[in-house]
């Protein structure tokens, strides 16, 4: 077996579990409709002085779950490690096939990578519908649209390297179980989005400020929200950034890093075995 029937194997048994597929597409509609019905309210209520508070906020949302599925959906792929791992095909596809566990790991990382890009932009067309439907002139510019993409697929590639270095620490179903519940309940907080990052301690926001998934969401954020009437202390903590430049830098060092870590902990596990 290639590399490439390797990941088109991964692809299909993924695409084969329909319920599977329902159930994780439901879990990304929840978390835009405890928006709607739970956060959304609040939150205008608290910002009623700015202009157009309804359009602006539900912009802010919708950036922010955009970045929380493209953090978390990476990570189902593994899943699949993990199921091989238990099933013993790991050490068959290193004998039959020839693949060593570095690249095994690396093919895992490229299906991860695939699978969360296609989840994240069904989702953020789902989001689109939704804003679509509530303002009839919504519009969204080519170059804001450009760079959406840009960062879906920045933080969908660190995530999915960042989940490879994670889970090459796994190798059972209740660890995996374990950790997507952990990171479906972090993301939200993370991204900015659960709680605002001017509520938060003043270490969480340190931290944050040099976190992917709130740097790129604090760009998706001023992609999508007209920022002309917001003071800049409520941008700020809103996690609301312009400075498109030092968000890709933080993004893409984070990425170099834990690919070497990949790397390095992929030769380290091939040399013991």
């Amino acid at each position: 077996m290639n590399s490439y029937k390797f990941v088109l194997r991964n692809l299909l048994i993924y695409y084969k579990d329909k319920a599977g597929i329902f159930f994780s597409f439901l879990g990304m509609m929840i978390s835009l409709v405890i928006y709607v019905f739970f956060l959304k309210d609040n939150l205008i209520a608290n910002m009623k002085f700015i202009p157009n508070i309804k359009e602006l906020v539900d912009n802010w949302m919708v950036a922010g779950l955009i970045s929380i599925v493209a953090v978390t959906s990476p990570l189902s792929a593994y899943g699949q490690k993990i199921s091989d791992i238990n099933n013993n095909q790991l050490f068959d596809f290193r004998v039959n096939s020839n693949l060593s566990m570095l690249k095994l790991n690396k093919l895992y990382m490229v299906t991860s990578f695939i699978e969360g890009l296609i989840s994240t932009l069904l989702f953020s067309f789902a989001c689109y519908l939704y804003l679509m439907m509530h303002y009839d002139d919504y519009s969204i510019s080519s170059k804001s649209l450009l760079n959406m993409i840009l960062c879906i697929l920045l933080l969908v590639l660190f995530s999915s390297i960042f989940f490879e270095v994670l889970t090459s620490f796994l190798t059972s179903a209740n660890g995996f179980s374990s950790l997507s519940a952990i990171v479906g309940t972090l993301a939200g907080f993370l991204s900015g989005s659960y709680i605002i990052v001017g509520a938060l301690p003043s270490f969480m926001q340190n931290f944050m400020s040099y976190w992917p998934g709130f740097k790129i969401a604090e760009i998706m954020r001023n992609n999508l929200m007209n920022t002309k009437y917001i003071p800049n202390k409520v941008l700020d903590d809103l996690g609301v950034n312009t400075n498109f430049n030092s968000s890709v830098v933080i993004c893409l060092s984070w990425i170099v890093i834990l690919f070497v870590v990949g790397w390095l902990i992929g030769g380290r596990k091939k040399s013991i075995k």
